[in-house]
């Protein structure tokens, strides 16, 4: 007979239901303190002392909840319903319907060893969840309760924007669904819980370091990953093997020319926001016989510039574009950037990042752009500031440069060039990005002739299945 818990995830999470059901047939017949299992790499992980995460959730909610506050006061620049539902819209009424909703930013494995023995079973919603992505899971309870459980990476930002999500997508019930939860609605924030690692992302990406031996790369280019290593094939270098896990995806040339070449993926979470800042730190660890020259591509808004979408700005200066700053290391809220990508591509900005975009609202956006800010990210900010602050910073030539993917307004009904578009602007600028990187790679010696890509054969590359930022 099929247990309680079985019976309500049929009746209420029919969408799912069939992801589902083998996980929950299996952990009902093999006892209480089943757990499933986890990924081969990371089973395969030498065992670790247990970590203890940290209670962040009074500060991350009440943040949370004061940033969408402020996006529905001073006019949001985006729909705050996609927003809310594109990662997380189809485990809605699960979510709604269970005990708790728990956020644990960390290692799956250090999670996994934290929670065991608190529920029957705990059940992945997905098949082979990406691991670069937050995955959902549901702690299975005694008397057919459950616990909606989430695992991200570690990361302030992380946690909050998907704090941010879950709050809008409460907010966003449906008529049905405020019926059948017009208890649990009014008090949801309540129910939300955020536990941290105390393991700093800088220790996760040198054990990655470590574990594949890469260690004084003379080039690290940071996103569009795939971008880049498609021109190395096309001028004639073979694509080593991809590295990958839950703390970072890259590629290593140990052989470019002479030069160790370092490929870093800033698709999903593994280097969000301040995450960044930490990557940097690991990698000048990991160089002590090297200088590494880093160049950064990301993708970011225009500030009321909808004309600057699909094309590549190089930032002279980036300051800290959140409206609640929280102290920092130098405490210094802008910084002059020494970006040898200036004379590289035609157009110069004032930089902003911020850590979730909810902040971009219409009267912030008027704001920062008195400031003669032009364009805004989440990740360069912590990346100039980590190479300041690090005493190699002044031995480190910067290419800095972002893709501009849409158009954060001053007034509310220009809309035209929104967020939910700024894929199809990646998808179309592949060629842009491109010769970019030619352009750099020429500048740091890495191309050393003046053949075209086109003049060369493209190899042939596995495909990895995965975007290539």
């Amino acid at each position: 007979m099929a247990s309680l818990f079985e019976h309500k995830m049929k009746r209420r999470l029919v969408s799912i239901f069939a992801i589902v059901s083998l996980g929950l047939t299996l952990s009902c017949s093999l006892g209480p303190e089943v757990v499933e299992p986890i990924s081969n790499e990371i089973q395969s992980a030498a065992p670790a002392p247990e970590v203890s995460f940290e209670d962040q959730t009074h500060e991350i909610v009440d943040h949370a909840q004061r940033l969408i506050e402020k996006n529905q006061r001073e006019g949001a620049v985006f729909d705050q319903k996609w927003y809310g539902f594109k990662r997380f819209g189809e485990y809605q009424e699960l979510f709604l319907a269970a005990e708790r909703v728990l956020f644990y930013g960390g290692l799956e494995a250090d999670v996994r060893a934290h929670i065991r023995g608190q529920y029957r079973s705990v059940i992945p919603l997905k098949k082979d969840q990406e691991t670069g992505e937050i995955r959902v899971f549901a702690g299975r309870l005694d008397g057919g309760k459950w616990d909606y459980i989430l695992i991200g990476q570690n990361g302030r930002e992380v946690a909050l924007k998907t704090v941010i999500r879950l709050l809008y997508m409460a907010k966003f019930a449906d008529e049905d669904m405020k019926r059948r939860h017009r208890l649990r609605l009014p008090s949801f924030s309540k129910s939300l819980k955020v536990f941290l690692s105390p393991v700093s992302p800088s220790s996760e990406y040198l054990t990655f370091f470590k574990k594949y031996g890469i260690r004084n790369p003379d080039t690290v280019v940071i996103g569009f990953m795939g971008d880049a290593s498609l021109l190395l094939g096309k001028m004639g270098f073979a694509r080593p093997e991809t590295f990958s896990d839950e703390s970072l995806r890259a590629l290593w040339y140990p052989n470019v020319n002479g030069k160790k070449v370092l490929l870093i993926s800033i698709n999903g979470n593994r280097i969000f926001a301040s995450r960044s800042g930490d990557l940097i730190e690991a990698i000048y660890e990991c160089s002590p016989d090297s200088r590494p020259l880093v160049t950064f591509l990301g993708s970011a808004g225009a500030i009321d510039a909808p004309a600057w979408v699909g094309k590549i700005v190089a930032p002279t200066s980036v300051m800290n574009g959140d409206p609640f700053p929280r102290e920092k290391r130098q405490g210094v809220l802008v910084h002059l950037v020494r970006n040898r990508a200036v004379g590289l591509v035609r157009l110069q900005s004032t930089h902003a990042s911020v850590e979730s975009v909810v902040v971009e609202t219409t009267e912030w956006a008027k704001r920062i752009k008195s400031r003669r800010v032009n364009t805004v990210d989440q990740e360069l900010y912590h990346v100039i500031d980590a190479i300041h602050a690090s005493r190699r910073g002044a031995e480190t030539d910067v290419y800095a440069a972002v893709l501009v993917t849409d158009n954060v307004a001053a007034d509310v009904t220009d809309i035209h060039v929104t967020l939910e578009a700024a894929e199809e602007t990646i998808a179309d600028t592949a060629k842009l990005r491109q010769n970019f990187f030619l352009n750099v790679f020429r500048a740091q010696g890495i191309l050393k002739d003046a053949k075209e890509p086109e003049d060369i054969p493209q190899r042939e590359h596995p495909r990895t299945g995965t975007s290539n930022r």
